[in-house]
């Protein structure tokens, strides 16, 4: 296939071909923002230097037509495409989106291919195959639950993995062929047989790791269950109760939790992400911040939050707050401690929830209800999907390895170092591949033939 040219500036209508309070039309290349002169906005030189900005203007365009608009500009390298970015979120009137393109496009843009700005964000290296499902994955979403599950698989990524892997595989090439080229060097220290074939035993077991068909994505598409609440509500308490063993650390001080711990849990057969997120409470610093910000992205995220509230104190009103920012059919109320309370809730919810549980994480009180509403819960989600690397993909490595460790094991001295060496380059340009995506031409096929231009 024909590789789409990166040294022009490329434009679309990326949102929907249809009438709307709001169009964006997206500019990429090293002439997006000398465009924007053209329709009568100059971005002053001090905030082009900027990783990122935006402003208020009036777009000048032929015939005397003004638009309001908000431009965004991105620099390079740190935008969507990894080149100069310019987005114009504007009136989202057909007949002016045309003529806004169609001037810009008169001045030097030339209009997208479907899937080009995803094609460039591949080729310069700001999302791997696995991301650029993802991406097509969100696009195609066709509700709320396949668009959490999409922006999950997009993050999730074996590129650092891969290209950490052929980091170490570079080195031991270097030593091999050191033995090779200054044999006559009395200072040299090569590297033995033994040495050799554990550092080759090393990497194939991370390999096989990484290739357990598509584990990590596989994980991403399973439905995430997000505990949240106060700090001490007893999630992380619930969360080892729920998963049958200790994975959070459980103690009296408030948000001892700071990070979003997770692990898989089967309930009535259907494999999710139980996930323990940091308890909401004062930001007195910016751990808890980040802390804080997590659990909100996990559970904006989740297809489904138990939200636990200790039934032995009152609601305040910033529980009720963020709570309230859950969509309600998303959201499942806990009770915690019950065993405390003789069963008596100190204080009912101020907002409705489909369903309420009453638990004792301690002494098991109403969690086979708890486990049954989940399951019944997970049971009405859509299947998942999984994805990612498989051992099609790492086949070829793990075979040149083993070639390079059957030959380093023959005797107490490589014998044929040149074999060993030729094997474990042909593995590492097989992770090369892998760490730029498998098979670049159709993963760009598959971009320009599928994505919606603009996208």
């Amino acid at each position: 296939m024909q590789m789409p040219a990166l040294d022009d500036t490329i434009i679309a209508v990326s949102t929907g071909w249809r009438a709307a309070p709001l169009g964006i039309v997206r500019l990429s290349g090293t002439a997006a923002f000398d465009l924007l002169e053209h329709i009568g906005i100059s971005l002053p030189l001090s905030d082009t230097l900027t990783n990122a900005g935006w402003c208020e203007a009036f777009l000048t365009l032929p015939d005397e037509l003004k638009l309001p608009a908000t431009v965004f500009w991105f620099n390079a390298p740190r935008s969507y495409t990894g080149q100069n970015v310019a987005e114009i979120h504007t009136v989202g009137s057909l007949p002016a989106l045309r003529a806004l393109s169609a001037h810009l496009i008169d001045s030097g843009a030339r209009r997208a291919l479907p899937g080009e700005f995803t094609a460039r964000a591949y080729l310069n290296g700001r999302l791997d195959a696995d991301q650029v499902e993802g991406v097509l994955a969100l696009i195609n979403a066709q509700d709320e639950n396949a668009a959490r599950q999409a922006v999950r698989l997009g993050r999730e990524s074996y590129r650092p993995r891969v290209e950490k892997l052929a980091e170490r595989l570079t080195e031991l090439i270097a030593l091999v062929e050191a033995g090779i080229d200054f044999v006559e060097e009395e200072d040299v220290r090569f590297i033995t047989p033994a040495e050799l074939t554990h550092a080759i035993d090393e990497l194939v077991d991370e390999i096989n790791a990484i290739g357990c068909p598509g584990r990590g994505l596989e994980r991403a598409a399973q439905p995430h269950i997000a505990l949240a609440g106060l700090s001490n509500a007893g999630k992380s308490t619930l969360f080892n109760a729920l998963l049958g063993y200790e994975r959070a650390i459980v103690t009296p001080v408030l948000g001892t939790t700071r990070d979003v711990l997770s692990a898989e849990i089967v309930l009535g057969g259907v494999a999710a992400v139980l996930q323990d997120c940091a308890g909401l409470g004062p930001s007195a610093d910016e751990l808890e911040s980040a802390a804080h910000l997590a659990a909100e992205q996990a559970a904006d995220q989740a297809e489904l939050v138990l939200w636990l509230h200790d039934c032995t104190v009152d609601w305040d009103a910033r529980e009720t707050e963020v709570c309230r920012r859950i969509p309600e059919d998303r959201r499942l109320l806990v009770f915690s401690k019950c065993d405390r309370q003789n069963n008596h809730v100190k204080s009912p919810s101020p907002i409705a929830f489909p369903a309420r549980v009453e638990i004792s994480a301690i002494s098991g009180a109403g969690l086979p209800h708890l486990r049954r509403l989940l399951a019944e819960c997970l049971d009405a989600l859509d299947e998942p999907s999984g994805g990612g690397l498989t051992a099609e993909h790492l086949g070829p490595t793990l075979a040149a390895l083993r070639r390079a460790r059957e030959s380093a094991s023959t005797g107490g001295t490589l014998v044929m170092p040149e074999l060993v060496a030729l094997d474990l380059r042909h593995a590492w340009e097989s992770l090369e591949l892998l760490g730029h995506g498998p098979l670049m031409e159709d993963v760009l096929e598959k971009i320009l033939s599928r994505f919606c231009i603009g996208k």
